[in-house]
Formats: C-alpha cells, sequence, structure tokens
C-alpha cells in the first residue's frame, strides 16, 4: 500500500470517541502525537498554538464537569488517558490563527488514530472555568480539548455525504446540492442524533 493509501485511510478510521478506558497513553506516543500539531502548516508560519497537556485524573475530572453538549455531559473527558487542550495566540502574526489552531488539532487526531488511540475533538464547554482550572492566560484563545484514550467498543462508522453532493467544478452549480432530507439525515445535528442518545445510555 503506498502512502497516499495509507493516509486517506487513517482519515477515514479516526472517529470521534466517546468511551475511554482510562488507561495512560505512552509518553513516546504523546511526543508523536504533540509533533504532528507542531508541523501543522500556518498563515506566515506564525505557529500560534499552544498546546496544554492533561493526564492528572483529578484535573481531567474537573475539566469533564465543564464539558457539554446541550444536556450530554462530555464523561469520555474524565475517562480519558490524556486531554490536550488547544490555545491559541493572536499576537503570534498569523490573522488566521483560530484556523491555524484547528488545523494542529486536526493533525494530532490523525496521528492518534494511527497509534491506536482513540480522540474527540471537544467544543462545547464552559470557557471560563476551564481557564481558571488550568490558568490559561486571558492573552490566548481557548480553541477545543482533545480528549485521547483507548477506546471500549467500536465506534459506529459516520455518514457522509457523497463527493457528487459536496464538489463543484469551475463554479458553483446548486443543481447537484442534495435534498433537505439527505442533508438532515447525512450530516448536521441529525446526524449525531443516535450517537448523542447512546451517550445519555452510558453507550458511547
Amino acid at each position: 500500500m503506498n502512502e497516499s493509501n495509507i493516509l486517506l485511510e487513517i482519515i477515514k478510521k479516526r472517529r470521534s470517541i466517546r468511551h475511554f478506558d482510562g488507561r495512560k497513553i505512552p509518553d513516546d506516543f504523546m511526543q508523536q502525537i504533540l509533533e504532528a500539531g507542531r508541523w501543522a502548516p500556518s498563515g506566515v508560519n506564525a505557529q500560534p498554538w499552544r498546546f496544554i497537556v492533561v493526564t492528572g485524573k483529578d484535573t481531567l475530572a474537573s475539566l469533564a464537569e465543564k464539558c457539554y453538549y446541550k444536556a450530554f455531559k462530555s464523561r469520555h473527558v474524565g475517562e480519558a488517558g490524556a486531554v490536550v487542550v488547544v490555545c491559541a495566540d493572536p499576537g503570534a502574526g498569523s490573522r488566521a490563527y483560530i484556523i491555524d489552531a484547528a488545523i494542529a488539532g486536526t493533525n494530532m487526531t490523525l496521528m492518534a488514530t494511527s497509534l491506536g488511540i482513540g480522540s474527540c475533538w471537544i467544543g462545547a464547554f464552559e470557557e471560563q472555568a476551564v481557564r481558571n482550572i488550568l490558568y490559561i492566560p486571558p492573552n490566548l484563545t481557548l480553541i477545543a480539548l482533545i480528549a485521547l484514550g483507548y477506546e471500549i467498543g467500536k465506534a459506529s462508522v459516520p455518514p457522509r455525504l457523497p463527493l457528487s453532493a459536496i464538489v463543484h467544478h469551475e463554479t458553483f452549480n446548486s443543481a447537484g446540492e442534495p435534498g433537505a432530507i439527505k442533508k438532515m439525515m447525512k450530516s448536521g445535528p441529525f446526524s449525531v442524533i443516535g450517537k448523542l442518545l447512546r451517550v445519555l445510555i452510558n453507550k458511547r
């Protein structure tokens, strides 16, 4: 298998994992994950990302209490082997510092997948509470938390719209746009209803 096929398989294999067994992630694996983030592209090579690695169980439990999606607590944050908190420095020199940091986070989730480690991007949290727990300075923008750990069970394959529904050539042609029902089922909030129900009944 050539490199392009290997990379595509890793991208397709990545899942949002919401049930971890709590095992510690080996230090060398964490280094590789962080290195993947460090080598992300950024505007004018500003490298505005700053990573906080959290492994202490008490701190993870505290963070879990401040992460949720509507009524659903992000309990997997407390179960994780580690959480990487992704921040960005607006003063680093890149106007796209938020996007830069998000790309770095994506790199880390893909590296984690290649190492057999599950990940979950956490974007819903009480920002000030997380800042207080981790002593994040006010000059940094808090982007996301990435929970990392060894998966319990097997995450389902998420639906994806076909390329024919999302790719346009030369100009935008709305003729190929999917209907409203297909959009609801394969993208957006409706595509995660089943996942949220599994979270509710602890079958994540």
